[in-house]
């Protein structure tokens, strides 16, 4: 199953990201907009695993990450990822701070010791994508710089392990598992 590890969002974020998701369309970018119930942020991707290897992969980070504390992040501006003069991706910016990249380091240790292969790029950049472009408007810089974003603190005490299922209608998510910095293991049994 195709699988990637998150932070959820919060419903505040949810709300900022719906608002802006609806400006940018009466702008005319058309896009693969991400629906609000998949908007997160996510740590890693890591592709086709087997059902034993997530089961693996959830009980080592639940050891590893067991007492990490918790912590918050915080969601400060809207940005987009270029390709050539165009942008391919929107995004709300998540400030980076050192907790945040620790867990990631951590994390992506643990991957490595099991030998999974997940997306790694060597520079992590925490967003949460909107969406992945298919036209912009002309005057696309000049629109965007009207885009704000409040600033709002999103709480962490766990990360989620999610399968990823493509359909023509978009991605389904569904969480498999979720790792409690508190010590709590939750397996999805449906």
């Amino acid at each position: 199953m195709r699988t990637f590890i998150a932070i959820d969002i919060n419903s505040e974020v949810r709300s900022i990201a719906e608002e802006v998701i609806e400006k940018l369309k009466k702008m005319g970018f058309k896009a693969s907009w991400t629906s609000p119930e998949n908007l997160h942020l996510t740590l890693f991707f890591m592709g086709d695993l087997s059902e034993e290897k997530v089961d693996l992969l959830a009980q080592r980070l639940h050891k590893r990450l067991a007492g990490f504390p918790s912590f918050s992040y915080e969601v400060s501006d809207f940005g987009f990822f270029r390709f050539k003069h165009l942008p391919r991706v929107f995004f709300l910016k998540v400030t980076q701070d050192k907790i945040l990249q620790t867990l990631y380091l951590e994390m992506r240790s643990e991957l490595k010791k099991l030998r999974l292969s997940f997306d790694d790029k060597g520079n992590f950049v925490p967003h949460i994508t909107l969406g992945r472009l298919k036209f912009s408007p002309e005057n696309w810089e000049e629109l965007i710089k009207g885009i704000t974003v409040p600033k709002t603190i999103v709480s962490v005490d766990k990360v989620t392990i999610y399968s990823s299922t493509l359909t023509p209608a978009g991605p389904i998510y569904k969480w498999l598992y979720k790792v409690k910095f508190e010590g709590g293991l939750e397996k999805n049994e449906q």
